[in-house]
């Protein structure tokens, strides 16, 4: 609890700085980029249109909902990837700065969630339109829309700060998270419903499987009208030890960070 509390102090000491970062690193992402932010709503646009060719087209599954219900779950997989891949290198990418000046480095790590955040909130402006186009059933349940961003935001920090500090001692790991993440997206109903998997597995599936009733939760209240998935609870679970045990990690290891670097 003191490392979380910790961290906290030092981030709220410094919004300042995480506000000129994320700023910062916005602008040298997209400026030399003809289309510019239009990219972070055209990766996971052309990201959904291939699947929907694949399993539409080449494999005839799903149904007429099938590209929005895809639409919002990769939406979210796209946050968490862009994310974690970023934290695991975000300590060495910037082995200078931190050798340089002397700030809460989880301020590096906070930075590349709110990139991430900044561009799952654009795709939303794509969306939205897209609700109405494949005839999602609107209810009162879209109100559960920012809990679950904000779950999924804590979830990303701890997991965050813990990839960062993994990355720092073992250099290989973003290689192997990318193949790792990837995995994460097939092993998750994304791509499918639920319902394909063997109700006899369902219940160990979303409770070991944390991206299960994520994806879930968004394609309910997004598209079916439905409440967040009951397995909800397990995600909630995951992101409170997530950021509980990356700060005490971080926390722990952060004044040897420009020395191990």
């Amino acid at each position: 609890m003191n490392a979380l509390i910790n961290q906290i102090k030092g981030i709220l000491s410094r919004l300042d700085l995480a506000k000129y970062l994320m700023q910062t690193d916005l602008k040298v992402r997209y400026k030399n980029k003809a289309l510019g932010f239009l990219w972070a709503i055209l990766d996971p646009f052309f990201m959904m249109i291939i699947y929907i060719i694949l399993v539409s087209v080449v494999f005839k599954k799903g149904n007429a909902q099938y590209p929005v219900l895809l639409f919002s779950a990769l939406l979210s997989y796209r946050w968490f990837v862009f994310s974690t891949g970023n934290n695991v290198a975000v300590l060495v990418k910037n082995s200078k700065l931190l050798q340089a000046v002397k700030f809460p480095f989880s301020i590096l790590v906070l930075n590349e969630v709110n990139i991430g955040l900044f561009n799952y909130l654009l795709g939303l402006i794509v969306l939205f339109p897209m609700l109405f186009f494949f005839d999602a059933t609107f209810s009162i349940q879209m109100l559960w829309l920012p809990v679950i961003i904000a779950v999924q935001y804590i979830f990303t920090i701890g997991f965050g700060l813990l990839m960062s500090v993994a990355g720092l001692y073992f250099r290989d790991l973003q290689n192997i998270m990318l193949f790792l993440m990837r995995i994460v997206l097939y092993l998750s109903p994304a791509l499918y419903g639920i319902e394909l998997i063997p109700a006899k597995y369902q219940h160990i599936y979303q409770c070991i499987n944390p991206f299960a009733s994520l994806f879930v939760s968004y394609k309910n209240i997004l598209v079916k009208g439905l409440p967040p998935s009951g397995y909800f609870v397990v995600f909630v679970g995951f992101a409170v030890v997530f950021l509980f045990v990356g700060s005490y990690l971080f926390n722990k290891k952060e004044p040897n960070f420009a020395k191990d670097i």
